[in-house]
């Protein structure tokens, strides 16, 4: 067995351990801000992005939902979820994503987004920084 296949098989073991499904389907969460609402104002479903580890001394599984076409935070995933992926791919860990269904809005005050979360990291190598996820409190 190549060094290649032992730790494809040994991540795919580490997710099953997690009991996660790929896709995973969820919804963003603190997307109140007003920073947050104008990237998901101006998303598309199909947007391409990129669920970043991004700890914090409070929160140290936390995950950020960064949209690659725009270059900015759209808001974070909830914790339990962001624990699971932490366990199965370790610390700073990337996951491909996309936008699976823009939600609210006018009306309403908020707009919303639900996302697709993909077993792959692919996306990562279109992006020349991530300047928007050094720079969320």
């Amino acid at each position: 067995m190549g060094i290649f296949t032992f730790f494809k098989q040994r991540k795919t073991e580490r997710a099953q351990a997690t009991e996660l499904t790929f896709p995973l389907f969820c919804k963003v969460h603190a997307v109140k801000s007003s920073d947050h609402q104008g990237g998901i104002a101006q998303s598309r479903v199909g947007d391409k992005l990129l669920i970043v580890h991004t700890p914090t001394d409070e929160r140290p599984f936390r995950a950020a939902v960064y949209s690659v076409e725009l270059n900015r935070v759209l808001g974070f995933i909830e914790e339990e979820l962001s624990e699971k992926l932490f366990r199965a791919f370790g610390g700073n860990f990337c996951r491909d994503g996309e936008v699976e269904q823009i939600t609210g809005g006018p009306p309403y005050k908020y707009y919303g987004c639900n996302i697709r979360v993909m077993d792959t990291q692919d996306y990562v190598e279109e992006m020349e920084a991530f300047s928007a996820v050094s720079e969320e409190d």
